[in-house]
């Protein structure tokens, strides 16, 4: 009684200790409802009532149809029910890529930290609850290629070459930089190049970079085209007008790259455009095609394609296999089950017969006689018993001759080989006769309850 009384003491001070002792684990997000491309920023918060003995890596998360940053994290001191706790705040930025329901995932975190009064680390874990946004789409009257989300815009432009002096032949390469602070690259939408006639356009792949720091992100898209002025005269290249959506601010801002009339002057050697044109084809299918990327393939096919032809063939082999295994069952069973039969047995008298062999005929009597339930000690009185008075004599006549004298006669075996079968077929007849009437015999003296 004493020990159990002192076991429950002893757990019961250890449960107060672990209790007097709380971790917290939570999410929370600045907007719930965002547009697609609009950050949300995602604060993961850890906190303890006495300390961290190790420090905690969380990374980045992942999270589905989103695009997540990691920024930084940042030691916290805050109170709870006028209880101090100390704790880590991981700081997030996360971009829909699509409208819907996203979900944060529960996160799992590894910590280390004491009980209150101790200093020694107890691993722990713990794990946040999901925590869903409903990413809006792009609002109506805007058009979703050219939607970009971003606390600013800078626009860049360059020519390869002054455009006072162009004359047909020449090209051109233009360059337009954009620069957005607070997205990513992915969300920079790709520039509209409309065209222009007397003037074909090859734009080449365009370059995107993001830079991080601790507390913000930017972009860049670099695109490059090359204009190949074909016919001279006046050509106007048309303006270019950019969108962005401020989220701070709630406002919508336009950056335009203003028109440029250019004055192509004539050329003489006109050979040339279409030796430059075909090259600058090249060039771009070449650009174009490198943009590609080959994917990884398994005998021609995609891992995840490959993947499921491997589980159906080895679905299909076994079942297969099973079908074969129960069909060789089947005939061995049928097999072996004809070797014991009497039909078997019948016919290995007749191969004795054909053969000429005596003893085996004797053996194999016996045995088919056994498998006949011994109706009879010997054939020949069974042959007594069911044939008729001609078969009687005939059979006795071509016995003698068969085995008696030992000679190989072609009547004689074919006399024996027609009796047997035709007493065979008479007795197998007479013993299901027989067996038919003591089925109704019992079903009579045992009627069946309909």
């Amino acid at each position: 009684m004493v020990i159990r009384f002192y076991i429950f003491t002893m757990f019961s001070l250890l449960s107060f200790s672990l209790s007097a002792q709380n971790l917290l684990s939570y999410v929370t997000v600045n907007t719930t409802k965002p547009y697609i491309g609009q950050p949300v920023q995602v604060k993961v918060h850890v906190y303890t009532t006495t300390f961290f003995t190790s420090g905690i890596n969380l990374g980045n998360i992942q999270v589905d149809n989103a695009l997540t940053v990691y920024f930084r994290s940042v030691s916290s001191v805050k109170k709870i029910n006028g209880k101090k706790y100390a704790g880590v705040e991981f700081y997030y930025d996360l971009f829909p890529t699509r409208e819907g329901t996203i979900t944060i995932p529960s996160l799992e975190i590894q910590v280390e930290t004491p009980i209150e009064g101790g200093f020694k680390g107890i691993k722990r874990t713990l794990k946040t609850k999901p925590k869903n946004l409903t990413a809006k789409p792009v609002p109506l009257g805007y058009d979703p290629q050219k939607w970009l989300v971003a606390n600013s815009l800078s626009i860049n432009q360059q020519w390869s070459i002054p455009l006072a002096n162009i004359k047909v032949g020449d090209v051109v390469k233009r360059t337009i930089k954009r620069s957005a602070r607070g997205t990513l690259s992915e969300f920079i939408p790709a520039t509209q190049w409309d065209s222009i006639s007397g003037v074909s356009l090859y734009p080449k792949r365009a370059k995107v970079t993001s830079n991080k720091s601790r507390t913000s992100i930017s972009s860049n898209r670099v695109e490059i085209v090359s204009y190949l002025f074909e016919k001279e005269g006046a050509i106007v290249i048309p303006k270019m007008t950019y969108m962005y959506w401020n989220a701070i601010n709630k406002k919508y801002y336009q950056k335009q790259v203003d028109s440029v009339v250019v004055q192509v002057k004539p050329n003489a050697d006109l050979a040339m455009l279409s030796s430059i044109k075909k090259s600058l084809q090249k060039e771009n299918q070449e650009e174009m095609g490198a943009e590609v990327e080959t994917p990884f393939l398994i005998f021609g096919l995609t891992p995840k394609t490959f993947v499921k032809y491997v589980l159906f063939g080895l679905f299909a082999f076994v079942v297969f296999f099973k079908i074969v295994t129960f069909i060789a069952s089947f005939f061995r069973k049928a097999y072996n089950d004809y070797l014991k039969s009497e039909r078997h047995a019948f016919k290995q008298v007749i191969k004795a017969i054909d053969k000429n062999d005596h003893v085996s005929y004797s053996t194999k009597s016996h045995v088919w006689l056994m498998k006949l339930g011994n109706p009879y000690p010997t054939i020949a009185q069974l042959v007594q018993n069911y044939g008729n008075e001609e078969e009687i004599n005939l059979f006795k006549t071509a016995n003698e001759v068969f085995f008696k004298f030992e000679k190989k006669n072609e009547n004689s075996s074919a006399a024996i080989k027609n009796g047997l079968k035709h007493i065979r077929k008479k007795y197998l007849n007479d013993h299901q006769i027989k067996n038919n009437n003591a089925r109704v015999n019992k079903d009579w003296l045992n009627p069946k309850r309909l």
